[in-house]
């Protein structure tokens, strides 16, 4: 199926999906309880690792740990989120930056957000309000270091909080990841190469405890970082535009890559990989794009996973998600792949938000 066909079939056959229970409040499946989407972390500012960026200079990688009160009873299970921005920008303070800032500034119980309802970092940090810790992760940006850099941030993250259990109150055998955009590229290739050493580092230590999760949430990410440009629909971007955006040496897949040189840029990579030749001295550099590049690290043994793009996306094509989805199945990994025709880069819409919480709460063992 294109991803034309794609963008005209309704999401209507899935909503009971999102919809079958009456939801009272925020988040809650009865009675009235307080949002915990404004809650402030449990611990602030953990610090995961002391690295170093490609020149050299020191970077600590930290998380905020937030724990639903929930956790007083029972383990709970937990969500890491990996947030997006291109690879370039972007916190794992998410929204309560903005929400700590504002407390400062006045009294009140500190709802920045509750009027926000595309802001994907609320959209994941509801998560709380269904008993499910949720930690947001910190990673290198690209223009600190390259690619494998990153994933092997998250991995130590992953791990961290799985060695960290006890003390968080969280379930170690039930741990979920996410991420929107560059985010979701960083959670889905955390999800399908779970044992794959090229792909595990030693950032943060921790390497006795897996960095495996039990199920992803990928909401519009890049899958492979070797066609975006070619898949963008001229609707929405034109050819050169987007050959801009995604293949030049200014590209931040490019930069991700650490292929920004003269005459380098992502368009060179796939015009060696469509070739096949082996013999360019940038082969190398095909293998590490495919190497970061979720679709072609697809195995059997990867978790189930949910899939939300949207089909007026014009900065990570639809046929990516679309991609991503078949590579799953054929692979035969469970997984729901949700398309809003209307949706643009960033939002897909409350019934998708909706359908994705009540598929991540029955994978990690909660009523929703």
């Amino acid at each position: 199926m294109n991803a034309d066909k794609l963008r005209k079939i309704s999401v209507t056959a899935l909503l009971s999906l999102a919809l079958m229970v009456p939801v009272n409040g925020v988040g809650h499946a009865s009675g009235k309880q307080e949002n915990l989407i404004s809650m402030q972390p449990t611990y602030r500012d953990v610090v995961v690792a002391n690295v170093k960026n490609d020149n050299g200079a020191p970077r600590q990688l930290r998380m905020n740990v937030f724990i639903p009160p929930q956790a007083k009873k029972e383990k709970v299970p937990v969500l890491v989120f990996v947030h997006g921005g291109g690879w370039a920008r972007g916190t794992y303070e998410g929204d309560d930056v903005k929400q700590q800032a504002k407390q400062s500034q006045q009294s009140g119980n500190g709802a920045l957000m509750d009027k926000d309802n595309t802001s994907s970092y609320k959209i994941f940090k509801d998560v709380l309000n269904h008993g499910i810790a949720f930690v947001s992760v910190d990673y290198r940006l690209n223009s600190e270091a390259a690619f494998p850099a990153q994933i092997y941030d998250v991995k130590a993250a992953v791990r961290f909080v799985r060695a960290h259990a006890a003390e968080y109150g969280i379930d170690a055998d039930r741990i979920a990841i996410a991420g929107t955009s560059a985010g979701a590229h960083l959670a889905a290739e955390l999800a399908v190469t779970s044992g794959n050493k090229n792909l595990e580092g030693t950032v943060g230590g921790n390497l006795g405890y897996s960095s495996k999760v039990a199920a992803c949430v990928d909401f519009y990410g890049p899958t492979n970082l070797l066609t975006m440009a070619p898949e963008m629909s001229p609707q929405l971007q034109s050819p050169a535009e987007a050959a801009e955006t995604h293949d030049s040496v200014r590209a931040n897949e490019s930069i991700l890559l650490g292929f920004t040189g003269e005459g380098q840029g992502v368009g060179t990579l796939r015009k060696v990989y469509e070739a096949g030749d082996k013999t360019s001295p940038y082969w190398s550099m095909v293998e590490k794009a495919k190497l970061g590049s979720p679709v072609y690290q697809v195995t059997k043994d990867a978790p189930p996973f949910f899939i939300a793009h949207g089909g007026h996306d014009s900065l990570v094509p639809i046929q990516q998600s679309i991609s991503l989805q078949k590579a799953l199945t054929d692979a035969g990994v469970e997984n729901l792949f949700m398309c809003n025709s209307e949706a643009q880069h960033g939002y897909v819409g409350e019934d998708t938000n909706k359908a994705m919480m009540r598929w991540l709460c029955q994978k990690l063992g909660v009523k929703y």
